[in-house]
């Protein structure tokens, strides 16, 4: 089943020039049969232009950049990689969203999490699948299982995987092969979540 347009914003640090968000695009396209619409905040435009590193502005600034590109849909996903996603997750109150799709939820900041971000996920009002890697350094499988989380959120846990969905050696896997996993978890679960919804 072909779901609605879906949105894809980057993470913090790289945008959609970015190898594995190039091959994250093209794979949902192909594998999952998504239409997706890359989501570029206008920090990183400026990055890409003037090849400097800018950090991101105020978390509260991109949440209504991420809203002006759907504003015109009757039916979409938002997703997003790491601070995309979290940027996706508070978009569900908005008619148009159908669905959230977390490539690598930022659960933490890195090594502490005593300032976790659960509330990020507390008042979701649509679907929400994170796909995550047991290894991710901002949101471990032993931490993340801990937690009680919202019955509309459904994880999938990528073995071996780290926060950029790299796995070790011993795994004997590519990173076109994970890609390839998340693109077919992505789409089975539109195609199971959100067929009442379309």
């Amino acid at each position: 089943m072909k779901t609605s347009h879906f949105y894809l914003a980057h993470g913090a640090g790289v945008g959609h020039k970015n190898e594995f968000m190039t091959q994250l695009c093209r794979s949902l396209s192909e594998e999952a049969q998504q239409t997706v619409y890359p989501v570029t905040f206008s920090y990183m435009q400026e990055q890409e232009r003037s090849g400097k590193k800018r950090p991101p502005p105020r978390f509260n600034t991109l949440i209504p950049e991420f809203s002006k590109c759907i504003e015109q849909e009757r039916s979409c996903i938002v997703a997003g990689k790491s601070m995309g996603g979290r940027v996706a997750s508070q978009l569900t109150n908005l008619p148009m969203v159908k669905g959230v799709v977390c490539f690598g939820f930022p659960f933490y900041p890195a090594g502490k999490p005593e300032k976790h971000r659960l509330s990020f996920l507390e008042n979701l009002t649509a679907p929400c699948l994170i796909i995550q890697g047991t290894r991710d350094q901002l949101g471990s499988l032993e931490w993340v299982s801990r937690q009680n989380l919202p019955s509309n959120v459904e994880i999938i846990w990528i073995e071996g995987a780290d926060h950029d969905f790299k796995t070790l050696k011993k795994y004997n896997r590519s990173i076109d092969d994970t890609i390839s996993e998340i693109s077919a978890h992505t789409k089975n679960w539109l195609d199971n979540k959100l067929e009442c919804r379309d």
